[in-house]
């Protein structure tokens, strides 16, 4: 059986979809439990890894560990006084983040953990990656069907006016434009991929011309 990993724009019912094909495959459905395994591998809670993961790739301490050396607030962290020590960049990013890093991640420490969990349970089987760029990280693996969910965006609107009847369709509109903003630069920032690139995926399912039935239906037969 291959493993599966699903990328859903926001209120494009794919979340709904996917946690019906794992059920109904027997699959174990991935998605929180990815964020534990990357708090217990990066040794931080498990509520600093969601925010984080959250606006971790889009914030300033994001951005800082691009252009400047961190270990010395690393350590830091871990006690009151250290013994400050220059490193370039370039010098640290050949050193992969395999050392203690306890009590703190930033954005390299954060995409190491997520592609070293996210292999690891590529190994398994009989599981489904929900987001966090499994698409990209598990890509070259010959066992992996990578499905995309999309809708229209009237379609999204009129799903999450389901869900809160005192959405206007301009604030439901802002809701999906800015989670899709997300999770667009998150596959950006961390993986240099464009999250609409239809190259990553080998399915991709449009809910408003496909019912949830019947993707259901058809991704069954897909992946059995």
């Amino acid at each position: 059986m291959p493993v599966i990993t699903i990328s859903k724009e926001f209120a494009s019912g794919g979340l709904e979809i996917a946690k019906r094909l794992a059920k109904k495959i027997d699959y174990d459905y991935l998605d929180k439990e990815i964020v534990e395994q990357v708090a217990n591998q990066a040794k931080v809670s498990h509520q600093e890894v969601m925010e984080f993961e959250e606006e971790g790739h889009i914030n300033v301490k994001a951005y800082l560990s691009r252009i400047i050396d961190l270990d010395i607030f690393k350590k830091s962290h871990k006690q009151d006084e250290v013994e400050e020590t220059e490193t370039t960049y370039d010098e640290r990013d050949k050193v992969p983040y395999s050392f203690d890093t306890q009590g703190w991640i930033d954005s390299d420490i954060y995409r190491e953990m997520i592609c070293k969990v996210i292999s690891e349970l590529g190994q398994r089987p009989n599981v489904m990656i929900v987001g966090r760029g499994g698409q990209c990280i598990l890509r070259d693996q010959t066992a992996v069907i990578n499905i995309r969910i999309i809708a229209s965006m009237a379609d999204r609107i009129a799903r999450l006016q389901i869900d809160d009847s005192n959405l206007s369709s301009t604030q439901a509109q802002k809701i999906i434009e800015d989670k899709d903003k997300k999770s667009r630069e998150y596959i950006k920032f961390y993986f240099k991929q464009d999250w609409n690139d239809q190259n990553l995926y080998d399915v991709i399912i449009n809910t408003s011309r496909i019912s949830d039935d019947k993707a259901v239906e058809w991704l069954t037969a897909l992946c059995s």
